[in-house]
């Protein structure tokens, strides 16, 4: 292309060869000498393009000569060579998919001054010279490491764009996503290419076991078994609990070919913490049969409930047993409750009662409620030996100011159960609207002399026909019936306010006062309940004696042909309601909760451990140490720090070699210890590689968009492959100029121009 250096304005130029012409044209018109105008317009012509060639040597033509320079560049091209790779979920597996796609699309399309690095990596990186040497055998995949590698790698060339071929299944600590933001920060995008299904191989594997900490022994317990089947759809398999070799239930599975639940029963007849394992049988063509077990810890506890039962009516004329006896028998009906009786000794007049200290059949033997050694507990300690406290009737003095308020810390803070029971040393006429026992008793007392005697016809709300304690049958109309048609007649009760906020009343009077017959509460940790008529022959004479059905269906009800299955019924419900906080607690003031129960040798575990004292309050001054070990023996192997954010000491443990071990939390004040907790830590070491071999275009995606990237699969052609290129350097223009005026050809020319023009103005005799 020819450009002039000095090129004015083409109207200037014009202008100029206008007048030009004129003067010529004038000049030829007035020379002296005469001759034809075609003679003088060869001449004009002759000197016009003479005068023109001059004009443009003095522009300075010259040849312009554009020449691209492309500079080199680097692609770098990172190919997973993992375990994983070698899987045949696709055709010829993976690494073959990642580098036919890397020989397709890139190897075959790259601009000439591309260059291209290919590295191999699992654990780390390493160059990769020939395709043919990939093989995959790494351990491990670590993209965040694998890229953080490359991006410190010194290189004479720049670095424009990654290709990372791989399945994507991360098995490192680490976030590629993180080193991804790194390289969009350096202008580098990462392009993704994900090799391999999202399909799960065919394998049965338990997932989890779901258990609940603490549960009685000898008592029926379910496990929540979740399970993953891939491949295995419709098919049969066993699944067992295991302690030791001992097969302890077995429960025969359809497959659902995904996830399920699945609820196996069994019943742990040890006490103690025990160690159990779920099991499925493998099934053949099985990818992994080390994933079809799991262990699961489990605190056996002793599942019966205590009842402390204290009764202040008297020995009755014609009654045929003592009065206690009734309830105590009612609560011993079911095998899982033992009841400690105690009886009131003195009136309210201090005159001796007329009482029966020993069971008629048992001949065990009743103490009054103010012994100094056998009578109510003395101390807390002795208190949280029962579960729940029945208080029937008995005067307030039979207690200290101390006995009754650990009587509500009990319910309050230890999560037992109380029953008030009417009489005329309760509620409000017993004065116990006066003591801290208030705080737990689910009505508002009224003051001084509350009772009345009087025949009261019961009823239920309709919103508690739900309640444990009520619904005797999942038939709604025979509970009715219960309450109702065969409920007897009570002869007294003692008056209340009204139920207090956040109490469910379960029965009322049915007179016009719709006095509070019946009402339960949670409080604090624990329940409590109560039964403003009585349960013995002064009101509830009925009650005790003849609520059940005949012995013998053909003749009346009687005390002697009752079975009492109501009565016994209800207060059974009522005291395993009552206790439900305190039922199967293990440990009070020690709580250690593991992050996992599974880890894999050498692995570090966070540990929390709460510590709590006496009144349940969480303690920050604790000494906590964290020991590791088989059964008989352990080693200290952390010190917890408290934290203030979760209110825990925490540590870490590490991980002791293969094997089911047992972590314990000891928590110490000032040399006394406070109590313990342990959980089952199972260390095995598994192949995280292999243990799950889906592929993961999720994270693929995720890297490629945090570093401003595209992402491909390596089967199926999608996206832009152009754009793995896109990102080359611009080429580098080099200008050369070659000028066009100084040729001898062009002075020759001009030369040979005016010796034309002179010699034909010469010839035709032109001046």
């Amino acid at each position: 292309m020819t450009q002039f250096t000095y090129l004015p304005d083409g109207r200037w130029l014009a202008a100029a060869g206008v007048l030009t012409a004129l003067v010529l044209a004038v000049s030829y018109h007035r020379a002296r000498g005469r001759t034809a105008l075609p003679w003088r317009g060869l001449l004009l012509t002759l000197r016009c393009l003479t005068i023109a060639l001059l004009v443009v040597c003095l522009l300075d033509p010259q040849w312009v000569e554009k020449i691209p320079h492309q500079p080199t560049s680097r692609v770098a091209v990172l190919l997973d060579t993992s375990k994983s790779m070698a899987t045949r979920d696709v055709p010829n597996g993976r690494l073959a998919q990642a580098t036919e796609w890397y020989q397709r699309q890139i190897l075959q399309d790259k601009p000439a001054q591309l260059d291209v690095s290919a590295f191999s990596f699992s654990q780390g990186i390493a160059p990769l010279a020939n395709l043919n040497a990939a093989s995959p055998t790494g351990a491990v995949t670590a993209l965040a490491g694998a890229l953080e590698s490359l991006l410190t790698a010194p290189a004479e060339n720049p670095l424009t764009s990654v290709v990372l071929l791989s399945d994507g299944i991360e098995t490192s600590s680490d976030s590629p996503e993180a080193v991804a933001r790194q390289f969009r920060r350096k202008g580098i995008p990462i392009h993704t290419v994900t090799v391999g299904t999202t399909n799960e191989m065919k394998d049965v594997l338990i997932a989890n076991v779901h258990v609940k900490r603490a549960v009685p022994n000898e008592s029926p317990t379910r496990v929540d078994v979740a399970l993953r089947s891939a491949g295995f759809k419709d098919q049969f398999v066993a699944v067992q609990i295991r302690r030791e070799q001992t097969v302890l239930a077995t429960k025969n599975v359809r497959l659902n070919g995904a996830d399920q639940e699945v609820e196996i029963e069994f019943t742990p007849r040890q006490k103690g913490f025990q160690v159990y394992e779920v099991l499925v049988t493998p099934l053949k063509d099985e990818w992994l049969a080390t994933n079809n077990r799991r262990q699961f810890g489990l605190e056996v506890t002793d599942p019966t409930l205590r009842v402390l039962y204290m009764e202040g009516t008297p020995q009755q004329n014609g009654s045929p047993m003592p009065e206690w006896k009734y309830l105590k028998d009612a609560l011993q009906s079911d095998p899982q409750i033992k009841v400690t009786v105690l009886y009131r000794q003195k009136g309210n007049n201090g005159q001796f009662l007329n009482t029966v200290d020993a069971d008629p059949e048992s001949g065990e033997k009743i103490y009054p409620v103010e012994h100094p050694t056998k009578g109510y507990p003395r101390t807390l300690t002795d208190l949280l030996e029962y579960d729940v406290v029945i208080h029937s009737d008995i005067k307030i003095a039979s207690f200290s100011d101390e006995q009754l308020q650990n009587t509500a810390r009990l319910v309050e803070q230890y999560g037992g159960g109380f029953v008030m029971i009417g009489g005329n040393s309760a509620f409000g006429k017993g004065g116990y609207h006066r003591t801290v026992l208030d705080r737990i008793i689910p009505v508002a007392m009224q003051s001084s002399d509350d009772s009345e005697v009087r025949p009261i016809t019961l009823h239920v709300p309709k919103l508690a026909w739900n309640h444990p304690l009520i619904a005797f049958s999942d038939d709604r109309a025979d509970t009715q019936a219960i309450w109702t048609r065969k409920f007897p007649t009570l002869y007294g009760m003692n008056r209340v306010e009204r139920a207090k906020p956040g109490a469910t009343v379960l029965a009322r009077d049915e007179s016009d006062t719709g006095n509070v017959l019946i009402a339960v509460q949670e409080i604090g940790k624990g329940r409590s309940m109560a039964f403003t008529s009585d349960t013995t022959r002064s009101w509830g004479r009925e009650f005790e004696t003849i609520w059940g059905e005949p012995s013998q269906p053909n003749q009346g009800l009687t005390e002697s042909n009752s079975d009492s299955r109501y009565y016994r019924r209800f207060w059974v419900n009522a005291v395993r309601w009552l206790a439900a906080g305190k039922y199967g607690r293990t440990n009070a003031a020690v709580t250690l909760e593991l992050a996992r129960g599974y880890a894999a040798p050498g692995e570090s575990l966070k540990a929390a451990v709460k510590v709590r004292n006496d009144q349940q309050q969480e303690l920050a001054t604790a000494d906590v140490t964290l020991y590791v070990g088989r059964a008989g023996a352990s080693n200290a192997v952390a010190r917890a720090v408290y934290d203030s954010t979760t209110r825990s000491y925490v540590a870490e443990v590490p991980t002791p070699a293969a094997g089911s071990h047992f972590v314990t939390a000891v928590a110490t004040q000032r040399n006394v210890r406070l109590g313990d907790d342990r959980q089952l830590l199972v260390s095995e070491t598994t192949d995280r590689e292999m243990n799950d071999l889906r592929a993961r275009p999720g994270l693929m995606a995720a890297v490629a968009r945090a570093s401003g990237g595209q992402a491909f699969a390596g089967g199926v052609a999608t996206g832009n492959p152009a754009a793995l290129f896109a990102n080359a350097p611009p080429p580098i223009i080099e200008t050369r100029r070659t000028p066009r005026w100084d040729k001898p050809v062009w002075l020759t020319v001009i030369l040979g121009l005016l010796c034309l023009e002179w010699t034909l103005r010469r010839w035709r005799g032109l001046a």
